[in-house]
């Protein structure tokens, strides 16, 4: 109770996006908010993406690959915030599409490992510049300062939800 009082007195806002207080409005809910965003910017890069053939979830993971070269399912998982079966399939899909390689861990043999292969870096180049397209549009008017606040913040609502 401590903690939600603390929250409380931070300000209206906060009373308004507490569920619990009686002038909460889903228009004060940040999650209300992100959900929104989250579904919008999937609409719009599913829209831009299938044309060549890829996915959001395949976009992270190639992402992820580009800076963690060969990395384990679980950590991809991890980083994408998907659940590891989900993700298991989904690595042997992309696998099947010679996106990326799989191989049992030298030092662990339960640990599978994903790398990129060559068509799977050149999709990374056709992805990343489709994705350019939706952060321009997005971010166009926002201020570099602007776009460091809001990193910042959602790095750390994740970490108090993590």
């Amino acid at each position: 109770m401590e903690r939600r009082e603390e929250v409380l007195k931070r300000g209206k806002i906060w009373r308004r996006a507490s569920p619990t207080d009686l002038s909460f409005t889903h228009e004060a809910w940040p999650f209300f908010h992100l959900s929104r965003l989250t579904s919008l910017y999937h609409q719009r890069m599913d829209a831009y993406l299938k044309p060549i053939g890829m996915d959001v979830p395949r976009w992270r993971v190639l992402n992820i690959l580009v800076e963690h070269e060969t990395t384990p399912i679980s950590i991809i998982a991890d980083l994408a915030v998907i659940r590891i079966p989900t993700m298991t399939k989904l690595i042997y899909r992309m696998e099947a599409e010679n996106l990326i390689t799989t191989q049992v861990s030298s030092r662990d043999g339960r640990v599978t490992e994903v790398c990129l292969t060559d068509k799977g870096r050149s999709a990374v180049e056709q992805v990343r510049a489709k994705a350019e397209l939706i952060f321009q549009r997005a971010f166009h008017d926002i201020e570099d300062a602007e776009i460091d606040q809001f990193m910042q913040t959602m790095k750390k609502v994740f970490k108090n939800i993590y």
